[in-house]
């Protein structure tokens, strides 16, 4: 009897201890080989932590040595690791070209549908003006599943309140 006892507070508290996990900050880190022509100095990611059905939004602030016209980014996206999505995008629509030398900003949206697994993900964001690499940054975060209240929260503008209280009603119902 004291070991099954013992086992239901181990269950409970890991349950405890994953319903208060905090999701990881998005980290990134440069991926760039020899000498890119922009200097990366941050990326951000918003909204962090990503939940299925968001748009992640990457946006990467650097220092260009030289005047860009042209380029292309690929963008790579895995899932624990796995190659799930690549893509090539025009730099000239991420940024404002001609880039000039001096700061400039690189956005990049990335929807992640409502199907979306929760888990660890990484985004490779490559950019090269033919065969001269720009830069390449990696930015590692976690999607999430939203609460409970962020689900019904959706469903309420979705739907609107009173829909959305004649389910919950009927569902106490039939419990």
């Amino acid at each position: 009897m004291a070991a099954g006892r013992h086992t239901l507070v181990f269950a409970a508290m890991l349950l405890l201890a994953a319903a208060t996990a905090v999701p990881a900050a998005a980290e990134w880190s440069n991926c760039a080989t020899g000498s890119p022509v922009f200097s990366v100095s941050d990326v951000t990611l918003v909204p962090s932590p990503v939940k299925p059905g968001d748009t992640a939004n990457f946006t990467i602030m650097a220092k260009s040595a030289k005047a860009v016209g042209t380029g292309q980014v690929q963008m790579i996206v895995k899932y624990a690791g796995v190659p799930i999505w690549t893509q090539l995008d025009d730099l000239c629509d991420k940024a404002a070209c001609p880039i000039s030398a001096g700061p400039t900003e690189v956005h990049y949206s990335q929807p992640f549908p409502a199907i979306t697994p929760p888990g660890y993900y990484s985004v490779t964001l490559d950019g090269h003006a033919g065969t001269e690499q720009l830069f390449c940054v990696r930015v590692d975060f976690q999607v999430v599943i939203p609460s409970a209240a962020q689900v019904a929260r959706a469903w309420e503008g979705a739907l609107g309140t009173t829909t959305v209280q004649q389910v919950l009603t009927t569902h106490r119902k039939q419990l």
